[in-house]
């Protein structure tokens, strides 16, 4: 949900201590200069989520021991395209034949606003079933909102 950790492997044979440097620059502004997101990490991850959402990157990290250090290893990042959004929050009542779904979310961890305020159109899809069957019973797509309450009647037939 927007958070975005960069990780990589550690160098296989090195010798003494070992620290990662990981820059980045923008796609987007052309003659755009790599800057140091993190330098002496003593871990193979870095927290890139304080990159613009919208932007267009390429990061890029290195190993460091002493005065030795290898190549750039570098990656393309869009972080709008490159998240993995986390389900919403679900909560279902069955009550008098009907079936209550309410849901809300998900929101951005580094803001706590909702995704959608970032992605404009948000849709989501709802399905179900009888219990112990496989059979679907009905599908609802392309419900568009933030968050709301959803009822759907179930009748035996």
């Amino acid at each position: 949900n927007l958070r975005s950790i960069l990780q990589w492997d550690a160098p296989r044979f090195y010798k003494g201590n070992i620290s990662y440097t990981v820059q980045s620059k923008s796609i987007n502004l052309p003659g755009d200069t790599y800057e140091n997101v993190s330098t002496n990490l003593r871990v193979t991850e870095c927290d890139v989520s304080s990159l613009s959402v919208y932007g267009d990157y390429m990061l890029q990290v290195r190993a460091e021991s002493e005065n030795d250090h290898s190549d750039w290893m570098t990656v393309r990042f869009k972080p709008m395209d490159d998240t993995i959004i986390g389900p919403p929050d679900v909560k279902v009542k069955s009550e008098s034949g009907s079936l209550h779904v309410d849901f809300i979310g998900p929101f951005a961890e580094r803001d706590n606003w909702p995704l959608k305020q970032y992605y404009g159109s948000w849709n989501y899809r709802i399905l179900y079933w009888k219990k112990g069957s496989t059979i679907q019973i009905s599908c609802h797509s392309s419900i568009c909102a933030l968050h709301g309450t959803l009822s759907f009647e179930y009748h035996h037939g």
